[in-house]
């Protein structure tokens, strides 16, 4: 019997079935064939049209194709972060300046910064995986009318992600790591699939099993790569001070571009998770 693969989540179902068996997304066969166009309007899917991330068996699976990625497509990444990062790096220098930080100001900001991580993920996502599906990029408000329905379970799923990885540092260090290692697709599935915060942190953890030093792996090498550019961005500005140039808009634009760069971690883990899809067999359910 002819199968029609699923145009969110990629799993393939009988013909004669009305929606999906995994994420409920009405089905279309005659989208089905590989490499069919998508209908228009549709979202995008993190399984289908996706060639350009390999099967996650290596470090290097991660590696190189958020490098390729994030070059390609480091335009669309900007305008993304910067209509988000830029007021807030602007309110940040102007209204705190050079105040001393205290406790409550601090988790003020900190608190915000994680606010602009909630609105910019989603938004990244389907604009990346748009550009895969179809070559062309989609507008910035698109792609942010897209994500702001994912931001609630989203917040929620990464905020329980945090809380458990706390506690694994707070109780043995060995636990803090296993869990930020288990929750690094947490993301991408509260965002592309169904189901509550709670079961995207036990998607997450079904997900990485087998992959984690793989993980650590990839992790350690871009947040390596991140922390030279930051450290070389920072050392400019530091520069221009020392010889008496404080421009405050300097330091915004260090920041901005800081921000950016940043973003290759988040590019990551839809790179793994995308990877870690490809690896399973093609009529296999997605949602174990």
């Amino acid at each position: 019997m002819t199968n029609a693969r699923c145009i969110r989540c990629g799993t393939v179902n009988l013909v004669a079935d009305e929606s999906c068996k995994v994420c409920g997304t009405e089905l279309r066969p005659e989208f089905s064939e590989e490499g069919s166009a998508p209908p228009a309007g549709s979202d995008p899917s993190p399984r289908a049209y996706t060639n350009d991330i390999p099967p996650f068996t290596g470090a290097s699976d991660g590696i190189g194709p958020t490098f390729h990625l994030f070059k390609k497509n480091l335009w669309l990444i900007t305008k993304i972060v910067f209509v988000i990062v830029a007021p807030f790096e602007i309110f940040k220098i102007v209204s705190i300046g050079q105040a001393e930080l205290d406790w409550q100001l601090y988790s003020g900001l900190f608190a915000l910064e994680r606010v602009c991580d909630f609105l910019i993920t989603p938004a990244l996502f389907y604009a990346l995986l748009k550009v895969m599906q179809t070559g062309t990029a989609p507008g910035i408000n698109e792609s942010y009318r897209w994500g702001l329905s994912k931001i609630p379970k989203l917040s929620l799923a990464e905020i329980l992600s945090w809380i458990l990885t706390l506690i694994g540092f707070v109780l043995l260090i060995v636990p803090g790591f296993i869990f930020s290692l288990a929750f690094t697709v947490v993301a991408p599935v509260a965002i592309f699939e169904k189901g509550s915060a709670v079961d995207a942190l036990r998607r997450s953890w079904q997900l990485t099993k087998g992959h984690r030093w793989n993980i650590l792996g990839a992790s350690i090498v871009l947040g390596v790569l991140i922390s030279v550019i930051s450290a070389a961005v920072t050392g400019v500005v530091t520069i221009f001070a020392l010889n008496g140039i404080a421009f405050w808009p300097l330091t915004v634009a260090a920041q901005i571009v800081s921000d950016i760069f940043a973003r290759a971690l988040t590019v990551l883990s839809l790179v793994i998770y995308v990877g870690i899809l490809r690896t399973l067999e093609s009529g296999q359910s997605v949602i174990e």
